[in-house]
């Protein structure tokens, strides 16, 4: 079987091709930006194939169909900070929206066969009450940012391949994934990271921090992993489902929890600069549907998710360190 995944620099996307690798009979295929850092898949260079090119480029994607032949594709390739895309509106939307065109597209035309995945996002639902909450897939999404927008329209995209050309697509709504080798644009990351250089005495011992009072939903990477092999092998093509842990602690929490792993002392102060012009006070799944249909459940507890991104932080600053250090 030939797997192919668009946006392997990303989280998601390294650790998926890693768990691919795992599985009898996949060859695995990622797709990435010619101008994007292989930092994060430097380690798979030689276990997998890479095909360098651009979601939005058309021909770059029928190159990449062309050259995989993929029997699954995993769409993960995506502006996909919230924060930033309000300063990027058009930017995200050109990226998340026609990036899906250009990929449903050529499946269709050129591999029609083709079982694809679209990863939408909790940012869908948008405004949410507490009474919502656990948030079922049946819940009027209502996004709130430019970035919740363009999952919508990946979402409906999706949908209507589906239905009206019968494409086998499968649709997450993705709440917070986190794990190693994330972007430092996460509140998670943002946290490790300091408290990290803290330790290295690489700055003073103060965490900056945005809105601590908002709930999240975290689910570790590698479970995400395992639920989008599960879904392509036992889901309902052309149906959102909800990829989540089912749990939502307050940010502020999290933050206490990562500060109780730190190996020094620190003190907190908010930075205006990291709070955004809105906020959905609470995001938390109902994870039942991808559960009953999948048998998929979460393992990895967000305290033993937070030590390895500590590690992580930890094992980057040091290799940097030492790569700074005169021979």
């Amino acid at each position: 079987m030939n797997v192919l995944i668009t946006g392997l620099t990303g989280l998601v996307g390294s650790h998926l091709a890693e768990y691919l690798l795992s599985q009898p009979g996949v060859k695995v295929f990622g797709f990435k930006r010619w101008r994007s850092d292989s930092a994060t898949f430097r380690h798979l260079v030689g276990k997998i194939e890479i095909i360098e090119g651009d979601i939005e480029d058309r021909s770059s994607v029928e190159r990449a169909i062309a050259l995989s032949q993929p029997d699954r594709i995993f769409h993960l390739a995506a502006q996909s900070y919230p924060s930033e895309s309000w300063d990027a509106p058009a930017l995200t939307v050109q990226a998340n929206v026609l990036g899906t065109i250009n990929l449903l597209e050529t499946v269709r035309h050129r591999s029609p066969n083709t079982a694809v995945h679209i990863a939408g996002s909790s940012a869908e639902y948008g405004f949410i009450r507490p009474e919502d909450c656990p948030i079922p897939e049946t819940l009027p999404l209502r996004p709130l940012s430019p970035y919740g927008v363009s999952k919508v329209a990946q979402e409906l995209l999706a949908y209507q391949y589906h239905v009206n050309f019968g494409l086998r697509t499968f649709i997450t709504r993705s709440f917070n994934h986190i794990g190693p080798r994330q972007g430092e644009r996460t509140a998670v990351q943002t946290f490790c990271k300091q408290v990290a250089e803290i330790e290295a005495g690489l700055r003073p011992p103060v965490v900056r921090v945005g809105n601590l009072t908002p709930r999240r939903d975290f689910t570790d990477v590698l479970d995400v992993c395992r639920a989008l092999w599960l879904l392509m092998e036992r889901g309902r093509p052309g149906e959102p489902y909800n990829l989540c842990s089912g749990n939502a602690p307050v940010i502020g929490d999290v933050l206490q929890l990562v500060l109780s792993k730190a190996r020094v002392a620190v003190t907190i102060e908010q930075d205006p600069a990291r709070l955004r012009p809105s906020d959905e006070p609470i995001l938390l799944g109902d994870n039942t549907k991808l559960r009953t249909d999948t048998g998929w459940t979460p393992e990895i507890s967000l305290s033993e998710s937070l030590d390895r991104i500590l590690a992580y932080w930890r094992s980057r600053l040091a290799e940097e360190a030492a790569a700074r250090v005169p021979v």
